[in-house]
């Protein structure tokens, strides 16, 4: 089921994170408030990766909703003033998927044909690194590049 286009603007990526730690300490029992303020002076692992492909730009937003349908809830289905679409949504990375990691898929019309998939993923890093962010974008591209054949990297994947 596709999700509402809105109008306004992509929910802040660092308010999220910060909502959704909190969310995780407060399951287990701890202070959610101060894990918020705590996880705004947190370092961000963000990982940034390019898709080009052959779809056409409507193809790819569906399948970028699709790849993002697991991530609880998805957040949201933005047009952009520049054109295009983005698309952005929260899943657990790290130790039992308790590292939230926001995860923003920007589908443009490439030149000429097909269209080009900026994937974004960034989570928030503690003592002990977990490389969401990193984590996040393999596996969304891991998705997107079972279901699209014509799919390839614009940019180098990581190791």
């Amino acid at each position: 089921m596709p999700l509402p286009e809105q109008d306004m603007p992509l929910p802040d990526e660092d308010m999220t994170l910060d909502h959704h730690l909190g969310g995780v300490a407060q399951s287990v029992g701890a202070q959610g408030r101060l894990t918020r303020l705590v996880a705004r002076r947190l370092k961000k692992d963000v990982q940034e990766i390019r898709l080009d492909t052959d779809l056409t730009p409507e193809a790819a937003l569906a399948l970028a909703e699709r790849v993002v349908a697991d991530c609880v809830p998805p957040l949201a289905v933005v047009a952009l003033p520049s054109g295009g679409h983005a698309v952005r949504a929260v899943m657990g990375t790290g130790f039992g998927g308790l590292n939230p990691a926001v995860v923003t898929l920007v589908v443009t019309a490439a030149d000429g044909a097909g269209s080009t998939v900026h994937v974004r993923g960034a989570a928030k890093e503690g003592l002990i690194k977990q490389r969401g962010g990193q984590r996040a974008v393999e596996g969304i591209v891991s998705r997107w590049l079972a279901e699209d054949p014509t799919a390839g990297p614009g940019t180098d994947l990581p190791d």
